[in-house]
């Protein structure tokens, strides 16, 4: 219940801005004789906040709120939420630019349409940004990288945040856009439950549905080791897919290999870079499953060619160099080079509470490996 404390306390802090949001409303709504709008639209966006703190409640079990209330609620309330924090940042930036508009006697009146764009820009992010899932293709040259690896395809899904507010029919949508990709080999990054492992196994069987030339792997997040790592392993398991727990295998394709490896996350204590190495073949070409990207310098010493991760869902951001993540990894999404060594941040397919994004939109990535540039030799002086 630590961290359900923690979102409560959250929760109420954010009703601050939300009250400033509600009060300067219903001063317009009054201001045009409208009051019987003044009384009750206020009241019931305040109200919206109740059915959430019951969804923040609900943690480990399966259902508090039906369904149908928790899916209605959602999305107004998440414009409204996000809506009010982005306004009273608006209203702290216009107040100083008043000031100064004042000192030159300029008039320091917000439009109207300033005063509703936090609310659009909220609603643009829950209706459509945290669901239109996005391709990316990524080409990743690899050193050592054997011919029968040429032109492999890795199709990586991460984060899918199995749970209410990611149902089995969303899963189902993104398993399909996974599936037209034709992966030779399908990777899951983390996360795949929420808060639940009551929603395991709609993950689970998503996955499986995609099929993979050379198998589907998976690794488990901060997510899947707060809600019950075990219990998400076996349902993995149970649907055909390889969960690689600090260790490897190595894959075969056109009679050449490559070492494909996992570790836990990091924040379970658990992560063993060593165990997941061992038993690698000498000079093998590498891919690491990691769910946080910042155990990469660390892969980057062991020889790890390169790296797929998540975590970081590129947190709602316009562009990486300004997003949120920064504040936890200098490494928040898209493709990374150190020498020999790659990084790929998934972005995540599935939402976190509040389900919003802007400028960070879900992806589903097809990464495909090519052999890397051999340098031209240095002629040696006449």
């Amino acid at each position: 219940m630590r961290r359900a404390r923690f979102y409560l306390t959250l929760l109420a802090l954010t009703l601050l801005p939300q009250m400033l949001a509600a009060t300067d409303l219903v001063r317009w709504l009054q201001a045009r004789d409208v009051t019987w709008l003044s009384l009750s639209v206020p009241g019931v966006l305040l109200l919206l906040n109740v059915p959430m703190a019951f969804e923040v409640l609900r943690r480990k079990r399966k259902a508090r709120l039906p369904r149908a209330l928790a899916a209605a609620v959602q999305t107004p309330w998440t414009a409204w939420w996000l809506g009010s924090i982005f306004y009273a940042l608006l209203l702290l930036f216009w107040g100083a630019g008043a000031l100064v508009a004042r000192l030159f006697g300029a008039d320091a009146q917000m439009p109207l349409w300033v005063a509703l764009s936090p609310f659009a820009l909220s609603l643009y992010g829950t209706l459509f940004g945290a669901h239109a899932l996005r391709r990316e293709r990524v080409e990743v040259p690899v050193a050592g990288l054997p011919p029968g690896w040429h032109g492999a395809r890795i199709v990586q899904l991460s984060d899918l945040h199995s749970g209410r507010h990611v149902t089995a029919e969303r899963l189902r949508r993104i398993a399909r856009r996974a599936a037209r990709l034709r992966p030779d080999v399908l990777v899951v990054t983390g996360d795949i439950v929420h808060n639940s492992t009551a929603f395991a196994r709609q993950a689970a069987d998503a996955i499986a549905s995609i099929p993979a030339t050379h198998g589907t792997f998976a690794i488990l997040g901060n997510h899947d080791f707060w809600a019950g790592a075990d219990a998400v392993d076996r349902e993995l398991t149970a649907a055909g897919i390889q969960v690689l727990r600090n260790r490897g295998i190595a894959l075969e394709r056109g009679g050449d290999r490559i070492w494909l490896c996992g570790v836990d996350d990091p924040w379970s204590g658990r992560c063993d870079l060593r165990a997941a190495l061992r038993g690698r073949p000498e000079g093998a070409a590498t891919v690491l499953l990691s769910h946080q990207p910042n155990t990469w310098p660390l892969a980057q010493k062991a020889g790890v060619h390169l790296q797929l991760s998540g975590h970081t869902h590129g947190v709602l951001w316009l562009h990486r160099s300004l997003s949120l993540a920064r504040l936890i990894t200098p490494f928040v999404a898209g493709l990374y080079r150190a020498g020999t060594s790659f990084l790929y941040v998934n972005r995540g397919a599935g939402s976190v509470m509040p389900v919003f994004r802007i400028g960070a939109r879900p992806e589903v990535t097809e990464l495909t490996l090519v052999p890397a540039a051999t340098p031209d030799p240095v002629p040696e002086p006449a």
